[in-house]
Order: structure tokens, then C-alpha cells, then sequence
């Protein structure tokens, strides 16, 4: 297997940083805004800080727990991406696009949990759990991501 050479990752390496950066600069500002509420779409979507000290969907599961999980999966992701679809020669743009979207996600959300204890979540859409933008970046690559691997295997 050849070397890593990051000049070849630059795709993936860029998303990654963009959305890290978008994410935590979001959070930051609504984390110091002192604002209660933006309704944008009334009865639908809204702006709203809150804290969440568990995982998905609020899940409670214990700070050291949740802080290991984080580490571990995260490390997971890199391993399997780089491994598997960083090395998969066709849909190397999006391939590369997707899994730094789906890391810079993670990263941003383990930042606020050893930073503050907790992630900051503040896009309410209605009836879906308050999220950021680390969650919609996360979960929309991954489905993404999914649904390329899928057609291009088919």
C-alpha cells in the first residue's frame, strides 16, 4: 500500500476544516448571542440555543462514556474512510467531500464535549430534536455516502 500523501486528500481535508469551522462558529455564536428565539418558519423551524450532554437524541449516557464513544468512533470513521473510500478510485470528488463533511461533523461535536461538558444544538425543526449544524453535516454524509457506495456497488 502506498503512503499517505495529503496533497492527494485535499478535498477531504478541506470539507472536513470548512464544516468544522462553520460549525463551531455557529455554536459560538448562538452560545453568546443573547437570544431566546428566531422563529423562521413559524410552527416549523426555529433558532434556539440548547445544551445537550447526551448523544443522539439527548441519550444520557454518562460523560466519560459518551466522551470514549465519541473518540472511538471518530477514529473508526477515519480508519474505514481513509481505508476504503479515500482508496476507492471512482467517485474520488464526492467520496472525498462526504467522509470530510461526515468528520468535520464529528470533530465540531467532540470539540463542544471536551471544551463544555455538553454540544450545542440550536436549529429547531419541528418535530425532529434540536440539532447543529455538526449533526445535519454528519447524518446527511452519511446517507449520502451510503447511497453512493450502494449505486456505485450496483
Amino acid at each position: 500500500m502506498s503512503k499517505l500523501k495529503l496533497q492527494n486528500y485535499w478535498v477531504f481535508i478541506l470539507s472536513a476544516i470548512s464544516l468544522l469551522t462553520i460549525d463551531l462558529t455557529s455554536k459560538y455564536y448562538f452560545f453568546h448571542a443573547d437570544i431566546e428565539q428566531i422563529t423562521i418558519i413559524k410552527n416549523f423551524l426555529y433558532l434556539s440555543l440548547q445544551t445537550n450532554r447526551g448523544i443522539a437524541f439527548g441519550i444520557n449516557l454518562g460523560y466519560t462514556f459518551q466522551l470514549f464513544a465519541s473518540i472511538l468512533i471518530l477514529g473508526i470513521l477515519i480508519y474505514y474512510g481513509t481505508k476504503y473510500f479515500l482508496a476507492e478510485k471512482r467517485n474520488i470528488f464526492l467520496n472525498q467531500m462526504l467522509l470530510g463533511i461526515i468528520i468535520g461533523g464529528a470533530l465540531g461535536n467532540l470539540v463542544n464535549r471536551i471544551q463544555l461538558g455538553y454540544v450545542i444544538d440550536f436549529i429547531a425543526l419541528r418535530p425532529i430534536p434540536v440539532f447543529n449544524i455538526a449533526d445535519f453535516g454528519i447524518t446527511v454524509g452519511l446517507i449520502l455516502l451510503s447511497l453512493l457506495t450502494y449505486k456505485t456497488d450496483n
